[in-house]
């Protein structure tokens, strides 16, 4: 009877949200790049990505993870493009109820972050963006070749919490995923005397780095 009524609800939960809810997926713009610490480095914003449902389980302590999947790779204009490097970032929010506060890592390649935060729009706003995430050492890129960053992101989320187990089921998991969102084409400068500085890793090069990459990405439009 106990399951029956469980399935009751939950149905009328999918009646309400499968024609509203979901009626915008989350969406990756302002993908960036720039050269920091003598690494190309990548940025990005996500948009839509907290329906209220989810919102819902994450208020009832529920973990919720966005997993970004980043690459940097060589443009071919006649062949498939190659990659070079990635890194795959996971940034996760977890309610602590008796504490009231809103617990943030983010955990990658070089990157390990953990804040916390009471505010709902703070968690958030840190959960969509990407900052300064590394991908490879300037040195290893080649100037007189072309290069983009793409990214996508994915929703992963407990679905075995009472109620949730039963609400989320009618979530289909492609509505929580961004499509592919590209950067322009860059390259490498290879003319600048600052960008040669860059180009030969130095162990305790700290003086002068901001200075010293500012010109060393060009763009291009695709």
């Amino acid at each position: 009877m106990a399951r029956l009524k469980g399935l009751a609800i939950a149905s009328m939960f999918f009646l309400l949200i499968s024609g509203t809810a979901y009626a915008s997926s989350p969406t990756l713009v302002n993908v960036g790049v720039s050269a920091e610490d003598n690494h190309i480095a990548m940025s990005a914003q996500m948009t839509d990505g907290f329906p209220e449902e989810v919102l819902e389980a994450v208020e009832s302590g529920v973990p919720m993870t966005y997993t970004f999947h980043i690459e940097l790779r060589k443009d071919k204009s006649l062949w498939v493009d190659s990659l070079v490097s990635s890194n795959t970032v996971e940034h996760t929010v977890h309610y602590d109820s008796l504490k009231k506060v809103y617990r943030f890592t983010e955990n990658g390649k070089n990157i390990t972050r953990k804040l916390m935060t009471r505010k709902r729009e703070r968690y958030q706003q840190m959960m969509a963006s990407l900052e300064s995430i590394p991908l490879t050492p300037l040195y290893k890129l080649n100037p007189n070749d072309k290069y983009y960053i793409r990214v996508k992101a994915d929703l992963q989320i407990d679905r075995f919490w009472f109620p949730f187990n039963y609400i989320l089921f009618f979530v289909p998991l492609n509505d929580m995923e961004t499509d592919w969102a590209s950067s322009s084409l860059l390259s490498i400068e290879p003319n600048l005397a600052e960008q040669q500085q860059a180009f030969e890793p130095k162990a305790n090069d700290t003086a002068g780095k901001s200075k010293a990459l500012k010109h060393v990405i060009r763009t291009f439009n695709r």
